[in-house]
């Protein structure tokens, strides 16, 4: 098990299109064990990069999927718990690296069955610990 705080940061909006793919989830669904809410909580890790992170907790991998001549991006990902301490809540979710990536090293992106703003009431700059279960 690996602790890890991270900022929440606003993304582009790219995680909901992702997401919402069929292909995507029916991956996400089997990984996650119930249907991934349409969105992705993106966040900076504060002590690490993605590189660090997967020398020292070895992710589950996604490769690249082609279904007839549409390559969809491969991706890391690691089972974790967020656990909020304003509110005592923690949330088992799943937290991805898509091999194609365009954030920064630190940018990963964790995903739920629920809206982990809404649901953690969780804003822009909140910080929030990652438990990843190496």
């Amino acid at each position: 098990m690996l602790r890890v705080e991270a900022t929440v940061v606003s993304g582009i909006g790219d995680g909901r299109k992702y997401v919402s793919l069929p292909v995507y989830t029916d991956i996400l669904s089997r990984i996650l064990g119930s249907k991934p809410y349409y969105g992705t909580l993106n966040v900076v890790l504060s002590s690490l990069s993605v590189d660090e992170l997967m020398s020292i907790c070895t992710p589950g991998i996604v490769n690249d999927i082609v279904l007839g001549d549409v390559s969809y991006g491969g991706f890391y990902y690691w089972y974790s718990k967020i656990l909020e301490r304003r509110n005592g809540i923690s949330e088992d979710v799943i937290v991805v690296r898509p091999f194609r990536s365009k954030n920064p090293k630190n940018v990963v992106e964790v995903i739920s069955d629920k809206c982990l703003r809404e649901y953690l009431g969780l804003v822009d700059g909140d910080v929030i610990t990652i438990e990843f279960k190496c």
